[in-house]
């Protein structure tokens, strides 16, 4: 049964985060997020900034060793033919020619001879060629790379004898039909040009360290050696030592040269991503899990939801429903599991709870039934009812017509509260026979005081209430409202409204205060208030029993302040 009271609504705000499936989800993606940022983290700060701190760190060692000992053998190679001036050797063979003291051919011989000696057995040159400037078809080489000799002289010559023009007391490489030779004029002491000197370059002996570097990272190599390499425009722009920029796809190792003797560059171009390939391949390698690990999260959620989550919510929701008074609640789990037992253990608790109430109550009605029949038994109903008969008798034959339907009035509701003790049910055209018999003894009593008007539906008389339904209510409307206020009116309206029995009662008498109020709910509410509107508070009580929250009684004031009791009471099957 549900007491309405209209002054009084209430409004609830449920916080979702404090649910259970939120904190799993929430601990669930913490273990997946954080393990996945301090793995970027280390990676990205950690292992890939230490790896190119090594990585820059050794480059730039293997690449000054071998800048070192390539600028060594460039010098050698300087050096050597440097010492085809000093040594006098050439210088003299000429002025013995020139002057005539030897043949050609005798000088053919020694100058040959002298550039076997010098420059053979050096890795560094490919072959050595020697030649007068005054007449270049005397072009003398050394015996090893003969072939090259010949080649250089049948096309290189002509770039020859024009660097020389330039070249003063330097030397110069130069490039020719992709090959690096090494050009110096010969001077004799009196610093006069007489002849030419070209050294074959072996490239591979002279730029073998920076290639062993090269091949080792592996890196790209570019060189400029003179006129040997890549052209100027290359060069523009690039710094010196080692760059890496993490927006270049490179790293880039730069060393330049500039002595009174060559000019010599260096570049190192290094691929980032072969150098770190193992790096970025752990990186997708991490990525690739961390997705692959998302089905499996998922999984693992749809397991937790299923097997934990959902079996606490069912629990948690039966356990509120018989927190709201509704007995017997059971759950949908099997044992199997921790949960599944406290699932089993739960549903078989409520049904014992349920039990235990239930005979509870029966005790408690069938004692009071009890009780009711031991005090009828005391006053025998058939006794009484034979004793009202013959009073009645008598006063008709005294022609007391008021006495007699007061006699008749005492015996329609001794047999409601006695005689009927078998049926709980009745209908409200043998209700309102009580009610009528309360009202003649309640106009006896209060006379031209007291005013009743009945409005009832003929429809409505075939409605089936409980016993002692509207009599009790129109007591206590007499009792606190009529009779503290010395007189008044009494309105009693019954109708059909729906599937539902609509009984009002208005009263004229007593106004409602809020302390009357008070104590009217606590009767409602089953509570001792010393027996105030214990008529009432016994309705209510019998209502909940017999038709649960399905009916439904309202007391409160009108719009002219008379006190009004509302009853519904459901008529369909339950």
């Amino acid at each position: 049964m549900t007491v309405h009271h209209p002054e009084k609504k209430g409004h609830h705000l449920l916080a979702g985060l404090n649910t259970l499936r939120f904190q799993v989800v929430f601990i669930m993606l913490l273990c997946y997020f954080i393990p996945t940022l301090l793995l970027g983290v280390f990676m990205h700060t950690v292992l890939l900034r230490g790896l190119r701190e090594r990585t820059n760190a050794a480059l730039t060692s293997e690449a000054e060793h071998a800048w070192t000992l390539t600028t060594q053998n460039i010098d050698h190679a300087v050096s050597l033919g440097r010492d085809a001036i000093y040594d006098g050797e050439l210088a003299d063979s000429f002025s013995r020619w020139r002057a005539g003291g030897i043949s050609d051919a005798e000088y053919l011989r020694l100058s040959r001879g002298y550039l076997d000696r010098k420059y053979s057995r050096e890795e560094v040159f490919s072959f050595a060629a020697y030649f007068p400037v005054s007449q270049p078809s005397l072009f003398m080489y050394t015996r090893s790379g003969n072939a090259e000799a010949v080649a250089f002289q049948q096309r290189g010559l002509p770039l020859a004898l024009a660097e020389g023009e330039s070249l003063d007391t330097r030397s110069r490489f130069a490039a020719y039909d992709g090959q690096l030779f090494l050009i110096r004029n010969l001077l004799n002491q009196r610093m006069e040009r007489y002849g030419m000197l070209i050294l074959g370059i072996n490239r591979e002996a002279l730029l073998a360290p920076l290639s062993s570097v090269a091949e080792a990272w592996p890196a790209s190599l570019s060189v400029q050696l003179d006129g040997f390499g890549e052209p100027d425009a290359f060069w523009s722009g690039i710094p010196q030592g080692l760059s890496d920029v993490s927006d270049s796809p490179n790293i880039r190792y730069a060393r330049f040269s500039d002595s009174d003797d060559y000019t010599f560059r260096l570049q190192l171009t290094v691929d980032r991503r072969q150098q770190y390939r193992e790096v970025y391949l752990f990186r997708w390698l991490t990525l690739g899990m961390f997705l692959l690990l998302i089905p499996v999260l998922l999984l693992i959620a749809f397991y937790v939801r299923r097997r934990i989550v959902r079996p606490v919510s069912l629990l948690s929701d039966a356990s509120r429903r018989i927190e709201a008074g509704e007995l017997g609640v059971t759950v949908p789990m099997h044992g199997g599991d921790e949960l599944g037992d406290l699932g089993v253990a739960f549903s078989n608790m409520s049904l014992r709870i349920q039990d235990l109430i239930d005979k509870t109550y029966k005790e408690e009605l069938a004692l009071k039934n009890a009780q009711i029949q031991a005090l009828q038994s005391r006053i025998n109903p058939h006794f009484i009812n034979n004793a009202l008969e013959d009073i009645n008798w008598q006063a008709r034959m005294d022609g007391s017509a008021t006495v007699s339907a007061m006699v008749s009035s005492l015996s329609v509701l001794l047999n409601a509260t006695m005689g009927r003790r078998d049926r709980r049910m009745v209908t409200l055209r043998e209700e309102m026979e009580v009610a009528e018999a309360y009202i003649y003894f309640v106009q006896q009593r209060f006379g031209t005081d007291l005013i009743l008007e009945r409005d009832l539906e003929e429809k409505a008389l075939d409605s089936v209430v409980p016993l002692l339904t509207v009599q009790p209510v129109l007591e206590n409307a007499v009792e606190h409202g009529i009779a503290p206020a010395g007189g008044g009116a009494i309105s009693l309206r019954i109708q059909r409204a729906g599937s539902c029995l609509q009984i009002t009662i208005r009263n004229t008498g007593k106004l409602l205060q809020p302390e009357d109020m008070e104590k009217i709910e606590a009767a409602l509410r089953q509570e001792d208030v010393a027996g105030y509107h214990l008529g009432l508070a016994n309705i209510a009580s019998r209502l909940r029993l017999i038709y649960g929250g399905r009916a439904v009684i309202r007391i409160f004031s009108d719009e002219q302040h008379r006190t009004v009791v509302q009853m519904d009471i459901p008529q369909d099957a339950e």
